[in-house]
């Protein structure tokens, strides 16, 4: 298994890598009035409108500077899903989702039992487990809890 890491206040994070469609610095975002809080707008990617999630409201860290760049991952759809990603039962969504975050940092490569639970005192429902990759350590997360949590929250709420 491959994961994709990245940073939000110098906090690891890790999705799977087969549901990574490619790396950017940050585009310009336009804000969707009434929407999700944790949904900082959206975004153009080469004539595709992309859905933003901000990462950090998403685990109440505060907002960055305004002078400080993040990152945005693009994650893949479903029609783009490669086939060892579908066999995996990974789920992507049908529109493209974006999230912004503070830095990407690497793939790394691990066995499925490198993976723990989470701990109990973690209360997102998006968090799947967490990893230790040599000295660090990388919450997990699961796009497809991540993305419902938003997008249904109301479903959430009575699991």
């Amino acid at each position: 298994m491959q994961i994709s890491t990245f940073n939000i206040r110098n906090e690891g994070f890790a999705i799977h890598s087969l549901l990574v469609e490619e790396y950017f610095r940050p585009l310009p975002i336009t804000k969707v009035p009434g929407a999700d809080p944790r949904i900082d707008g959206l975004v153009n990617i080469r004539g595709r409108t992309a859905v933003v999630v901000n990462m950090r409201r998403c685990f109440e860290v505060p907002e960055r500077e305004s002078t400080a760049h993040g990152e945005m991952i693009l994650l893949e759809t479903s029609q783009r899903l490669v086939k060892e990603a579908q066999e995996s039962r990974l789920y992507a969504y049908d529109e493209p989702i974006v999230l912004n975050v503070d830095s990407v940092s690497q793939i790394h490569h691990l066995l499925d039992e490198e993976i723990h639970p989470s701990p109990p005192h973690v209360n997102q429902p998006f968090v799947d487990g967490v990893i230790r990759v040599e000295d660090k350590y990388f919450t997990l997360i699961s796009i497809q809890k991540l993305i419902a949590s938003i997008l249904q929250p109301e479903a959430q709420a009575r699991t």
